[in-house]
């Protein structure tokens, strides 16, 4: 053979052994990778009112122009919402207070805070009294009739009734008006804060509670007020919440956090979801506002 062919041959050989052999994982000097696609985040939510599907397609939107791209699934209320979460249906969940309790107390305190609106921190409720029912102080409630709104709401019922316990009010000693357990001419529950104020004016409870917030809207119409007075207020609370699955990844939570606080009021998508949840901002949530009523969940 002559030295060419040589050559040649060694050539050849060399082609051969660089040539990808199969099953063989190694990345060649050079070679570039293609990315894995980004999972999209799934956050579930309730269809509280129509508005929910603007809010969340507006929130799709607003994902799909980051990193973090995110879609939702609607839920017809919070026990089915909460169930998703825990069996990994969805990543995050829009939940109100009591549903985040819920799911936090069924993972055994591993829940995820992220993300509340800016009116859903330091809330409170108050205890309203007819004027002429002789109630001064919570521990007046005995023998009276107290009017509750909805079960579903931590701040009309489960938080109330704890905080009172603490001001010394036996709840056995106190006759609850249960509105939620009475229907409107459509099946509706009778148990907004609304229905609390109008068995209230109706004389068919002494006392109820309603939102801080409410009262001070009502307060300041004055003409809303008449024959009622509030006499007591509840330590504060947070209300909805953004909540992580607990095994969600801490990065991608902590992403979508950021990209929830960096939202524009300025920006006419973004504008629209803060608008529709009531809200000027979003900020960071924190498990110290759900504390108590977590607490309360537990107790017997």
């Amino acid at each position: 053979m002559s030295h060419l062919s040589h050559i040649s041959a060694a050539v050849i050989v060399l082609a051969l052994a660089s040539l990808p052999v199969a099953g063989d994982e190694r990345v060649r000097p050079g070679a570039r990778e293609k990315a894995a696609p980004q999972r999209i985040v799934r956050v579930g939510a309730v269809a509280y009112a129509p508005s929910a599907v603007t809010v969340f397609d507006n929130l799709r939107r607003y994902f799909a122009r980051t990193d973090l791209p995110v879609d939702y699934v609607l839920y017809s209320n919070y026990d089915a919402l909460v169930d998703a979460l825990a069996k990994g249906h969805v990543d995050i969940a829009w939940n109100t207070p009591l549903a985040h309790a819920r799911y936090h107390l069924r993972c055994k305190g591993q829940s995820q805070t992220l993300v509340m609106r800016d009116v859903d921190c330091d809330c409170r409720c108050v205890l309203l009294v007819r004027r002429e029912s002789g109630i001064r102080t919570p521990a007046d409630l005995q023998g009276k009739t107290l009017a509750l709104g909805s079960r579903e709401a931590a701040e009309a019922t489960v938080l109330p009734l704890h905080y009172l316990k603490s001001e010394g009010v036996t709840p056995d000693k106190v006759k609850l008006l249960k509105l939620d357990e009475e229907l409107d001419l459509r099946g509706n529950p009778c148990s907004s804060p609304a229905h609390v104020l109008k068995a209230l004016r109706a004389g068919r409870a002494d006392a109820g509670i309603v939102p801080e917030r409410l009262w001070d809207a009502m307060a300041a119409r004055k003409a809303d007020v008449d024959g009622l007075q509030a006499v007591w207020t509840s330590p504060s609370f947070s209300h909805c919440v953004f909540t992580a699955a607990k095994d969600f990844d801490k990065a991608r939570a902590d992403r979508f956090t950021q990209l929830m606080l960096a939202m524009d009021g300025k920006d006419e998508g973004t504008a629209e979801i803060l608008r529709l949840e009531g809200a000027r901002r979003w900020v960071a949530g924190s498990p110290d506002g759900f504390r108590t009523l977590v607490e309360s969940l537990r107790a017997p």
